[in-house]
């Protein structure tokens, strides 16, 4: 990457982070070595040559004016202009390349929480929260960023203090000893400060946590809630978030109100004792005029980066809290590929799950269960979401990449996330308008205002829920997988309409492996088998008319379908 260019974003590959909370900071801080270095190099120039520019006050007053050498006085002028001009061009170009760090470690994250959220699958919902993702994105994202961010003037300000103290020191040892001494005792001050305002934030942003889920939940079930009479009810709980989530943030005021007054107050008061002192020594002829001008210009310019050193103190520590809690969703235990990976069957082949004897052979198949979450697990073991003994034509699950396990085997939610863009992108595949017509969405496309082309928000929530749940299916069928695995596709439209889509679909998905979890009447009369499932495990297989005659608790389910 050119130094004069903005990096690629997004990156190819993110990387494998740490999974700690200071380990993943410094990991996104040293991921483009070259840009990092190079902002903190133009920190040093455009931060740290400002404190002592005033070095060229002393040979401006000694040399120039005291000692009427108009000469000298140009030339520390000159010089003084000079160090102006490369600390302004050193800020431009530091605040170019910050950006572009800030912006690269932004990324990453995103990138790090999409990959992960991915992989978790349909673990996702058992292993955590939509707030607590939601979060990440939100606020920890830039948080992270800007305490990335904050490394560059921090460097920069201590470079300056340094040098200061340095200069000071070869002026007057008193002098010197006191800004080293102002320092340490600012920063003796300000420790616990910071312990207590790290602890305090931590608390922040698990309440921000629970406040964003709590939202998420309202937002996502807000029809629902207002059907079952249950807005009101959730609503004061949100209440209740919020007021703790109040009450948090006013927590930090406390120690952030302190930090605030030593970051202002001790320059001052170290200003004041340098101005005395250095006062006291051009009494005695220890420094001259000159010096004492610069001793008095060293102090003052310190008040700058003194107060940006407590406020990038805090905006750090507000990085590495957000850092905690992108290492928390990270560390999620999530299906591990195989190191030896296996090749899959040849197409046409058998699914089996010995857990609870379900074989799935080309053609439709019926779950028909009272449990469809049980249902939906023989599905993940299947899909290889869940570790199992399930094989492939004899080659077990386990040992097969998940790469090719997802381009082969896909499982369908009904309730399955629809993102936001063009309908003809949300439904994807080589033939979205094929796929519609098999979930028997049309009507639902051409009621829309631009068809295909029209924008969708976030789950589509302008849609019922009987349309939202055909568009699903469609982009389910539009993947065009070789086996595909659908629990309760049509549990949210009429029958006329689950009648139309068990013909289409089982015309569209002719000879391929589909199996589709419901007790409907519809789909077991349509299907090429029936897997009667009790307790996870099947009981009894066989086409719907042999079932519904041979199994009186078979056709108790039905008859209650039915009812």
């Amino acid at each position: 990457m050119s130094l004069l260019r903005a990096p690629e974003l997004p990156v190819a590959d993110p990387g494998a982070p740490p999974t700690t909370s200071w380990g993943l900071f410094t990991w996104l801080a040293t991921r483009r070595k070259a840009l990092a270095a190079a902002v903190l190099v133009s920190a040093v120039f455009s931060l740290g040559l400002v404190p002592v520019m005033p070095i060229f006050l002393t040979g401006a007053v000694d040399d120039g004016i005291r000692g009427r050498d108009w000469g000298a006085l140009a030339a520390w002028s000159g010089a003084l202009t000079l160090a102006g001009s490369v600390a302004a061009v050193s800020i431009v170009l530091h605040h170019r390349l910050t950006v572009w760090w800030r912006h690269d470690a932004q990324y990453r994250v995103l990138q790090l929480a999409t990959r992960k959220t991915a992989r978790l699958g349909s673990r996702f919902r058992r292993q955590t929260t939509t707030g607590a993702v939601v979060s990440v994105g939100v606020t920890d994202v830039v948080s992270i960023g800007r305490a990335i961010e904050s490394l560059a003037p921090t460097v920069g300000c201590v470079t300056g203090i340094v040098a200061v103290a340095v200069l000071l020191f070869d002026m007057s040892a008193v002098l010197g000893l006191t800004v080293f001494i102002g320092v340490i005792a600012v920063a003796a001050v300000t420790g616990p400060m910071l312990r207590r305002l790290q602890a305090r934030y931590g608390s922040y942003r698990r309440d921000i946590g629970v406040a964003t889920e709590r939202a998420a939940d309202i937002v996502a079930g807000l029809r629902v809630l207002r059907g079952v009479g249950g807005e009101d009810r959730f609503n004061a709980a949100y209440r209740r978030d919020s007021q703790r989530l109040k009450r948090s943030g006013f927590g930090l005021a406390a120690p952030g109100a302190w930090i605030d007054a030593v970051s202002e107050g001790a320059p001052a008061i170290l200003l004041g004792a340098v101005v005395w002192m250095s006062a006291r020594l051009v009494a005695t002829d220890d420094i001259t005029v000159g010096q004492m001008v610069a001793a008095f210009g060293y102090t003052a310019a310190l008040l700058m980066p003194v107060r940006w050193l407590m406020g990038t103190a805090m905006t750090i520590i507000q990085g590495q809290v957000a850092c905690g809690k992108v290492c928390e969703l990270l560390a999620l235990p999530e299906r591990e590929s195989p190191r030896d990976p296996l090749r899959g069957p040849e197409i046409g082949a058998d699914l089996y799950d010995p857990e609870s004897g379900l074989t799935l052979s080309p053609g439709l198949t019926a779950v028909a269960t009272a449990d469809t979450e049980a249902a939906a697990g023989v599905f993940d073991r299947l899909a290889g979401l869940e570790l199992s003994e399930a094989v492939f034509g004899g080659v077990p699950i386990a040992r097969m990449s998940s790469d090719e396990l997802r381009r082969r085997i896909l499982p369908g939610d009904h309730d399955a996330y629809l993102f936001a863009g063009t309908l003809n992108a949300v439904i994807g595949g080589t033939d979205a308008r094929a796929a519609i017509t098999a979930a028997a969405a049309a009507d639902v496309v051409d009621a829309l205002p631009e068809g295909l082309a029209t924008e969708m928000d976030n789950q589509a929530r302008t849609l019922s829920g009987g349309q939202r749940q055909r568009l699903r299916l469609a982009r389910a069928l539009a993947a065009d997988v070789e086996v595909l695995l659908l629990c309760e596709p049509t549990s949210a439209v009429d029958s006329h309409t689950e009648a139309r889509i068990t013909e289409r679909l089982a015309a569209f998905r002719e000879d391929r492996t589909t199996a589709i979890v419901s007790a409907s009447p519809l789909w077991l009369g349509r299907a090429d088998r029936v897997a009667f499932v009790q307790e996870g495990k099947v009981i009894a297989t066989g086409t719907h008319t042999e079932l519904t005659a041979s199994r009186p608790d078979y056709r108790a389910l039905v008859n209650r379908e039915l009812s």
